[in-house]
């Protein structure tokens, strides 16, 4: 059995987030492309001869992260594992960089890979099917994570595909900034008109960045800027730095803007008091 386990929880953006119609179970179906960040947390998980079997000692540290440790859904994955398997105690700790509540998918991100994390130190030799399940039983967004890869993501958000395509990014460099706006689930969806996608998503490989506009939108976006004009001032300024590409991520209030040259990309973190700037591989 290996001993510890050090992994890095990444960050995720929307390239496009399409909201099709609500779904007979009350979920809205959503269609968008994940891209993972080189943002990370960092999670570590260690056999713990000082816990009891079974059991799950955490820590946290970094960012604050509001609410009960036990509602954590690093917490919640080694519940569900728990229930299926003899596991020792168990340390585990977080160590929380990405900023919560902002459309970047971080917790999502920290409970899947806590589930990879467990995995592999009590060596159950889950398959990739069976870690995507109970990836989808964590949250809506979750499976995206057991692979970290670019994805075409349906349903709400438990559905996710390879690309099949390439998308035009190399060298390309992205802004992450956040307004410090907090927007709630309820917010998001409230007044939300839901539209067709009419645009096939694989006519983004052979359409320069600076026209992606004009096939994918974040249906979120508009409402958010309209209530919050902070968004769109934050999204005009970088396009004002020299983004190709600008959107606002998830249901907000994180906003992205991709860069075709490094320079430009952190002169505009700098300008625009980013969270965080770097190479966007794809």
């Amino acid at each position: 059995m290996t001993s510890a386990m050090v992994l890095f929880p990444p960050a995720k953006i929307n390239l496009g987030l399409h909201v099709l119609g609500k779904r007979p179970d009350g979920y809205h179906a959503l269609e968008s492309i994940f891209l993972p960040l080189t943002w990370t947390d960092i999670l570590e998980v260690v056999v713990d001869p000082h816990v009891a079997a079974g059991d799950m000692k955490t820590t946290f540290t970094g960012l604050t992260i509001p609410g009960a440790s036990e509602d954590n859904l690093v917490v919640k994955a080694h519940r569900i594992l728990a229930k299926q398997h003899d596991l020792p105690g168990l340390h585990l700790h977080l160590r929380k960089n990405l900023p919560m509540g902002g459309g970047m998918g971080g917790g999502s991100s920290d409970g899947t890979y806590a589930l990879l994390a467990i995995n592999d130190v009590c060596e159950l030799g889950l398959s990739r099917e069976t870690l995507l399940a109970h990836a989808a039983e964590l949250g809506s967004d979750c499976p995206f994570f057991v692979d970290s890869a670019p994805a075409v993501v349906t349903g709400r958000g438990e559905h996710v595909a390879p690309l099949g395509f390439e998308l035009p990014l190399d060298g390309v460099w992205v802004v992450v900034a956040n307004p410090g706006i907090h927007i709630s689930t309820a917010e998001a969806f409230g007044g939300l008109t839901p539209m067709d996608r009419t645009t096939p998503w694989d006519q983004l490989a052979t359409t320069p960045l600076a026209q992606w506009h004009t096939l994918i939108r974040n249906d979120f976006e508009s409402g958010a800027v309209e209530r919050h004009p902070a968004i769109g001032d934050l999204l005009q300024a970088l396009r004002d730095a020299g983004a190709s590409y600008v959107q606002m991520t998830g249901s907000g209030s994180t906003v992205f803007g991709l860069f075709q040259n490094e320079t430009l990309a952190r002169a505009a973190g700098t300008a625009c008091g980013a969270q965080f700037v770097g190479p966007l591989s794809a």
